[in-house]
């Protein structure tokens, strides 16, 4: 449900007055807004390939021998493999706050709203 204008103003006014009361409260309630506390699909899809790929090397490199080369291709499929893990477990960055000045949370909620109205027309 959208909030009506007076609401919206009245959330504005609380967020200025709250700033202007506790800064030190305010930044920390913005730094972890900020704060991603969800894995970033796109690094668990991408992380679950290179695991995949980097096991696929290991066992290609088991397939061909017992050489330098077998040692080689399986080092580099265990590099695979642990750079896809770091990539799952790495936190998406945080916007700077050079882009997300000018802009309070209840403007960007409302064009958020707005975009979702025009996509469901």
């Amino acid at each position: 449900m959208a909030l009506s204008e007076r609401e919206q103003q009245v959330l504005r006014d609380l967020e200025r007055q709250l700033h202007e009361d506790d800064p030190g409260l305010a930044s920390s309630i913005e730094q972890a807004g900020r704060t991603p506390g969800r894995l970033s699909p796109r690094h668990v899809g991408y992380g679950v390939a290179l695991v995949l790929t980097g096991l696929a090397v290991v066992i290609g490199g088991v397939s061909v021998g017992h050489g330098i080369v077998s040692m080689v291709i399986g080092v580099v499929g265990f590099s695979l493999a642990v750079w896809g893990v770091t990539l799952v477990l790495t936190r998406p960055q945080a916007p700077s706050a050079g882009a997300r000045r000018g802009r309070g949370f209840m403007e960007r909620q409302s064009e958020r709203w707005e975009r979702r109205r025009e996509d469901n027309r």
